[in-house]
């Protein structure tokens, strides 16, 4: 274990610049779309354009450039000139709130605008677009993604350190292709900085470096979903594993807010052939109350009699939008009655939002869904022994 941890810490180290106590971190952008044309506009400031070859371009405010992959080969016009050849396409810029808004054209996508510097190359015959982006600058676009410009400001503070807490853990996720993290769900949404939010960025920049640690100083999983239904899970009902610092809560700050509850009305035929198709035994003339389940605390199987099914398969199978629900047979239908949103395990976001807006401190929230757990600045780790 000690090894694994000074390793960590080493890896933290060797990026950390501390002339600036700051992380630099490559983003693959629109992954994962194959992308064969994008229309580059600089939305703000000056970015000057470098290629492998010598020379060196810029463009300003309201200027626009076009890359294309064609034939295997990466083609940009400049403004309104023509083609020219290039290898790998480096914009850097000019001051520091310069943005550039990239389209996509093929395929056709909405259009992004991002701070940072920004690599466009040529990968298996379409473009790599590629962000090089401070990692706070990078949490404040995730955090804008994530929740949206309507919570509380002590919210901000704490999807700052979830999301920079996931980025720490997770800096070599995608390593063997040349960047850190994707721009989806894969890794975390980042949509880039497409409206500037004041309050995100004193949020940001007020919980600098600091994420949450497991008892070995080694980043945490933070885990977190829509409405735990006014009962968190342990990791161990979801994904089968257990982990120290996710474990149940019994939560009533997430009672009474919008995605606490829900239904799903199935007709008693169609419940009964799922069931039947996933090893259950039907008689002909089934007592449909028999099939009724109460799920007051959570569970990790459906069950009648001796057969049963997982209530995470049950979700899946048919798009609920939790596995905390009861099953109630009423007029020739079941009715799944459903509290929370999401796996519900770790964080409720809409409960971490009343608590801020109660007035908890957010380590108070923190530690409240996290079990010992410390929240920590990353720069301050040491490696021991030197």
């Amino acid at each position: 274990m000690k090894l694994k941890i000074s390793l960590f810490l080493l890896f933290i180290l060797l990026l950390v610049d501390f002339r600036g106590l700051c992380i630099d971190i490559r983003i693959r952008l629109f992954h994962p779309n194959l992308i064969k044309s994008v229309m580059v506009s600089c939305a703000l400031g000056g970015y000057s354009i470098a290629f492998q070859e010598p020379g060196e371009l810029t463009i300003n405010s309201g200027d626009n450039i076009f890359i294309r992959a064609y034939e295997d080969k990466l083609w940009l016009r400049y403004k309104d000139g023509g083609w020219m050849q290039v290898k790998d396409v480096l914009l850097n810029p000019l001051a520091e709130r310069s943005s550039l808004t990239f389209k996509p054209a093929e395929p056709v996508l909405q259009d992004r605008e991002y701070l940072g510097s920004f690599t466009l190359s040529l990968s298996h015959g379409n473009i790599e677009l590629i962000n090089i982006i401070d990692l706070e600058k990078y949490i404040m676009g995730v955090v804008l993604s994530e929740v949206g410009p309507a919570v509380p400001d002590g919210y901000y503070k704490i999807q700052s350190i979830l999301c920079r807490t996931y980025a720490i853990k997770n800096l070599e996720k995608h390593a063997s292709e040349g960047f850190n993290l994707c721009d989806n769900v894969h890794c975390q949404v980042y949509k880039g900085m497409h409206k500037w939010n004041e309050n995100i960025e004193i949020a940001v920049d007020a919980t600098s470096g600091l994420i949450i640690t497991d008892q070995d100083s080694l980043p945490a999983i933070t885990a977190f979903h829509s409405n735990s239904g006014g009962e968190t899970q342990g990791a161990e009902k979801a994904w089968l594993t257990s982990v120290t610092y996710l474990k149940a809560v019994l939560d009533p700050f997430s009672v009474g807010q919008p995605n606490e509850r829900w239904e799903q009305t199935i007709s008693a035929q169609k419940w009964l052939d799922y069931l039947k198709k996933n090893g259950f035994t039907i008689s002909k003339k089934p007592d449909y109350k028999r099939y009724e389940f109460a799920q007051p605390h959570r569970a990790v199987y459906y069950q009648v009699g001796n057969f049963k099914i997982e209530f995470r398969k049950i979700r899946e199978d048919w798009n609920l939008r939790s596995t905390f629900f009861s099953v109630v047979y009423n007029n020739g239908n079941f009715i799944l009655k459903g509290k929370g949103y999401g796996h519900g395990v770790g964080l409720s976001q809409e409960g971490a939002i009343n608590m801020a807006r109660k007035g908890y401190h957010y380590s108070d929230i923190l530690n409240f869904y996290y079990h010992n757990i410390h929240i920590i600045d990353y720069r301050q780790l040491k490696i021991p022994g030197l």
